[in-house]
């Protein structure tokens, strides 16, 4: 198993995730190489992204804590669950770091897909001003069934109507 990193996290995923779990230094390795590579693969299907793939590594840091005890002896301390601790709350953080680096401060217009074309065979929605003003009336159907083809800003990228 091997150990590498680079100090340049823009070089590699793996050294970006290295990076934002903190594990630098190579006399005390917290994950080997292929264990990166493998959460790597196995979130593919997820995202790519280094930081939320150091959020899932610092679980895994986080685990291997959850097995060491804390104890006492001769006046020094050693408690492993407050490594754990940071370590799980570091990948809460990650976590957090991702999803405003994704979103970012606007709202999430998630489902709208950039580059899809236009069905010209869906009706697009029916919107006019006071169309809810009589509830008693029903479905207010503005324009009837024969759409004009300047009905969709989208064909040409103006609005004829």
């Amino acid at each position: 198993m091997a150990f590498t990193y680079s100090n340049d996290p823009a070089t590699s995923t793996r050294d970006a995730i290295r990076f934002y779990c903190q594990d630098t230094n190579a006399d005390d390795p917290l994950l080997q190489d292929e264990e990166i590579e493998f959460v790597s693969a196995q979130w593919a299907h997820v995202t790519e992204h280094p930081m939320y793939l150091a959020a899932v590594c610092c679980e895994s840091i986080a685990a291997k804590f959850a097995r060491e005890i804390s104890y006492s002896a001769d006046g020094i301390s050693v408690g492993a669950s407050e490594l754990q601790n940071k370590y799980n709350q570091l990948a809460t953080d990650l976590r957090e770091q991702y999803k405003a680096s994704v979103i970012g401060d606007g709202p999430d217009i998630s489902g709208i897909l950039v580059g899809s074309e236009l069905d010209s065979t869906i009706k697009p929605l029916v919107w006019g001003k006071g169309m809810h003003d009589n509830p008693e009336a029903g479905r207010q159907d503005y324009g009837g069934d024969n759409w004009r083809d300047d009905w969709y800003p989208e064909k040409d990228g103006t609005w004829n109507q």
